[in-house]
């Protein structure tokens, strides 16, 4: 029962997202983006107590690399395309990863 009640908030903020990338068309977020954000704001606030959703995000995360399989096939169907524009791929890489890693040591040291 716990993990129906979580998958039911999970759900919820996945439908509160979708709605709010309807309203923000101009914001180039996707509705899974945005159900997360207030999913993480949700959890960080206090207004959710993270044992509602644990049950139910447990067994997702335990399936997250097979998640990330269907990308890994898109990557070597545009081979051509990725080798064209490898240099522009490899700085986007290099600046997503220092700035996933500053923002992870800042969110470390805010805690």
């Amino acid at each position: 029962m716990n993990a129906l009640v979580g998958f039911a908030w999970l759900l919820t903020f996945y439908a509160l997202g979708e709605g709010l990338a309807r309203l923000l068309p101009g914001v180039p977020l996707s509705g899974s983006l945005w159900g997360m954000v207030l999913l993480y704001a949700a959890l960080s606030a206090g207004a959710l107590d993270e044992r509602r959703v644990e049950a139910a995000a447990r067994p997702l995360l335990r399936g997250l690399g097979l998640y990330f399989v269907p990308v890994g096939v898109g990557v070597l169907a545009f081979e051509g395309l990725l080798r064209q524009q490898a240099p522009a791929v490899a700085a986007a890489l290099a600046l997503g990863t220092l700035v996933t890693l500053l923002a992870a040591l800042g969110g470390a040291r805010w805690r």
